[in-house]
């Protein structure tokens, strides 16, 4: 007996169906899992995806020429199906395997624009030991099952039922898995699932054999039992280990010890893996998506409010989470209505209900599992879950909002890291210009932003995108490598209102840490929008949905573990590049110590609070200040003397760094300091670039730069010769921007082209490129 034909297209076209089911569950099972060994960067899923096509294309082509000469081609068929599921359950350990694969390429890959590129194509094969066996067989079906109906005499409309079954399939599996499998079963269930799925399909296929007298008894028996065995290992013997999973290895090139943490919460959600782990060490719960950390508390927030406690700064993630959003409600204080874009930990939105003034608050989030994750924070996080004016949707963040037809007095937006695949479109000039439709009149905008794994350029390309959108923006950094771009879209935006740090909620949040003071949180802000404008007027492209800069640069930046420091460092030079008057800091803090410690500008504060006020104890130390300060006692002892200087080099050397030292954070002029320098330099006679490194040291400190013109000109001359009195950097950044301010920009254009080949920055740097811009603007016609 033979089958009819009805039979035999009903039969093929379930085989066609579901084993386009069993394929779109490999693939995004692989792409999920791959995910957490190679990151979910665009380039990535890019190969990925190449590897998943890659394979059916070469088992199409390896079928092409094959399909006739298959005496049974439906016994055929059942190989492939019983190999295909079998190949993708076998992947699993191979999977496991490949962390360590990656921890060893990283770890053993120069971090170089050529290493990179070894490190793409060693994560390509990565990539097809995983998914090729298994994709190589898939390709195969399809043109069997053309060739079997096409033979049978259904004519070409057989290959039109063959891919539209598949194409079906593809539609229900890709779906079943995101939406259910995934949520339901995990990574691992879901791939044996697949794998099973087309093993049951070729068992089927070796049961209509029987039906027409062939019948395959052996492959019939050995496939089920295959099927058994290798389901029961894969689910219940394989050893599949959170802590490896969670590891994030394709970021830190090395697996974390299982003794090192605690696995708190995990979950397959509908879009990502989320973890949430404990350090054993110090207490710090860390949430991750896809392996890569999105938030971070110290275990200080768990701990009860004990006065008798010492007070700590911010560590960790701590600072930025509470930050980005006190620092965006003190520019608009009285808000009532706000929205958060990405939920993390849930931090952002619990500061921002201790507003009492906030009617309600929107936390969007597109991954439920975040969200539950979260949990583990609480109490910390307690009025994001507990408060009624929070709701939390699960949506994505330009769906939610082209969906609201509502406007919001605040939106902050802090997404994942932008190198995550989707993710940079929310850092574009297009995004941006449809939020500002959801701002009410005066609403102000929120934008995180970090600038490690980034260099300044790829910051900039953000920056450029805000620009074009916002009609005045500030950019606070709130320690090395967190930033908040604050914008408003309509009106120039109000001084902050520092008083919101002490509404009583956020006292009692705080009341673990040291205190925050109005001083410290002036010395937050770094750049505004009119100390940008003349370099983002002169070309630089944004990030844009037409020209992904970020999303095309990001991965690699990380790679080569790149970072933004220039625009990490700005605020912390010699020279500021604030243009508005209004946001110069006011006042000084003498205290030594602020809950604001890892933001830079802050620090170098309390650096100078600590030399000018030392603590009794006049002895060597390693407490901070005392270093800067015994170096002071030194130059103060020498300066005291009479007669020549032995060393004026060393001497001008040491003025400089104790110069630098008490002036950190904008502090205030110490005038008995270089009376002490100008009185000895005259006293012993010091040569001109000795007076002239003093006269320039104190017009800076005085913010008085047409001033320091003159000096600079005169170590500028020094310069020419090799002769470098004060740091190359600092006397770059001082006297460009002197003698711009004398009104001297051909002369400023001449000190920047002499000093810049001394300079230890990178071509790149914020800071370089910012003073070229100056200098351009100054020059061009009618300035």
């Amino acid at each position: 007996p033979t089958f009819r034909l009805s039979d035999l297209s009903r039969l093929l076209l379930t085989l066609a169906f579901g084993t386009a089911v069993a394929s779109f569950i490999y693939e995004i099972g692989w792409i999920r899992m791959l995910s957490l060994v190679l990151g979910s960067s665009t380039h990535s899923f890019e190969l990925m995806l190449s590897a998943f096509i890659l394979g059916l294309s070469l088992g199409a082509l390896w079928m092409r020429r094959r399909a006739d000469r298959f005496a049974d081609p439906l016994r055929a068929l059942a190989v492939v199906q019983l190999a295909m599921g079998a190949l993708a359950i076998v992947s699993l350990p191979l999977y496991l395997e490949s962390f360590r694969w990656t921890a060893t390429l990283i770890q053993a890959t120069a971090r170089t624009e050529p290493g990179y590129a070894v490190f793409t194509v060693a994560r390509y094969l990565i990539c097809l030991a995983i998914m090729l066996p298994a994709t190589f067989c898939a390709g195969m079906t399809l043109p069997l099952m053309t060739r079997m109906l096409l033979v049978g005499g259904s004519g070409e409309r057989a290959i039109g039922a063959i891919y539209g079954a598949n194409t079906l399939g593809s539609i229900v599996g890709a779906a079943a898995t995101g939406l259910l499998l995934l949520p339901l079963l995990g990574l691992r269930g879901a791939l044996v699932l697949g794998g099973v799925l087309d093993m049951l399909l070729g068992l089927l296929a070796l049961r209509g054999l029987a039906r027409t007298g062939r019948p395959a008894a052996r492959l019939a028996w050995g496939g089920a039992g295959g099927l058994a065995v290798l389901a029961a290992l894969a689910l219940f013997a394989l050893p599949w280990n959170q802590g490896l999973l969670s590891s994030g290895v394709f970021r830190v090139g090395r697996l974390v010890d299982d003794t090192q943490r605690d696995i708190l919460y995990h979950a397959d959600g509908r879009t990502a893996t989320v973890h949430v782990t404990r350090f054993r060490s110090n207490g710090i719960r860390v949430v991750a998506t896809n392996g890569k950390p999105d938030g971070s508390l110290s275990a200080t927030w768990f701990e009860p409010c004990d006065t008798a406690a010492a007070a700590q700064p911010f560590v960790s993630d701590d600072g930025t989470q509470a930050m980005l959003a006190l620092l965006l409600l003190a520019h608009a204080p009285r808000a009532r209505s706000g929205a958060v874009i990405g939920h993390g930990t849930g931090m952002s939105s619990h500061f921002l209900l201790a507003s009492p003034a906030l009617e309600r608050l929107t936390t969007i989030e597109i991954e439920p599992a975040m969200v539950a994750g979260s949990r583990v924070f609480a109490p910390a996080n307690r009025r994001v879950f507990e408060d009624p004016r929070s709701r939390i949707v699960i949506d994505d963040a330009k769906a939610f909002f082209a969906a609201a037809n509502a406007r919001f007095d605040l939106i902050l937006s802090e997404p994942s890291n932008p190198w995550v695949s989707g993710v940079s479109g929310l850092f574009t000039t297009e995004f941006y210009h449809r939020i500002r439709r959801y701002l009410a009149p005066g609403g102000v905008f929120g934008q995180w932003l970090h600038t490690y794994e980034l260099s300044d350029g790829l910051v900039l390309s953000v920056l450029a995108a805000l620009h074009e959108n916002f009609a005045d923006y500030r950019i606070f950094a709130i320690n090395g490598g967190d930033l908040l771009v604050v914008g408003s879209a309509d009106r120039p935006l109000p001084k902050p209102e520092w008083s919101v740090v002490r509404l009583p909620l956020i006292r009692r949040d705080l009341c673990r840490f040291l205190p925050m003071t109005d001083a410290a949180l002036d010395r937050t802000v770094v750049l505004d929008r009119g100390g940008l404008a003349p370099l983002l007027q002169r070309g630089v492209r944004a990030n844009s949905d037409f020209y992904p800069v970020l999303d095309l640069g990001a991965e690699s930046a990380r790679f080569l573990q790149q970072s933004a420091l220039g625009l990490a460092s700005v605020g912390n030079g010699l020279v500021g590049y604030v243009a508005d008057p209004a946001l110069q800091p006011a006042g000084f803090d003498s205290a030594t110590q602020s809950v604001l410690l890892p933001s830079p500008r802050v620090k170098a504060m309390l650096l100078a609070a600590q030399v000018r006020h030392p603590a009794p104890d006049s002895g060597w130390s390693d407490a901070p200040g005392a270093a800067e300060r015994y170096l002071q006692r030194v130059w103060e002892r020498q300066s005291a003397g009479e007669g020549a200087h032995p060393n004026w080099r060393g001497w001008t050397t040491d003025f400089w760094t104790v110069r630098r030292a008490l002036h950190g954070g904008a502090a205030p002029v110490d005038t008995a300091f270089f009376n002490l320098a100008r009185r000895f330099a005259a006293r012993a006679l010091a040569p001109p670039p000795v007076l002239a490194a003093v006269e320039f040291g104190e017009a800076l400190a005085r913010r008085d730069f047409a001033t320091g013109a003159e000096p600079a000109s005169r170590l500028l001359a020094e310069a020419r010769a090799g002769r470098f009195w004060i740091p190359p950097d600092d006397l770059l950044d001082g006297a460009v921007r002197a003698l711009l301010a004398a009104g001297r920009p051909d002369e400023a254009r001449t000190a920047y082209d002499l000093v810049r080949s001394y300079s230890t920055r990178a071509s790149g740097d914020l800071r370089l490129i910012l003073l070229n811009s100056y200098i351009e603007g100054a020059r061009e016609p009618g300035h």
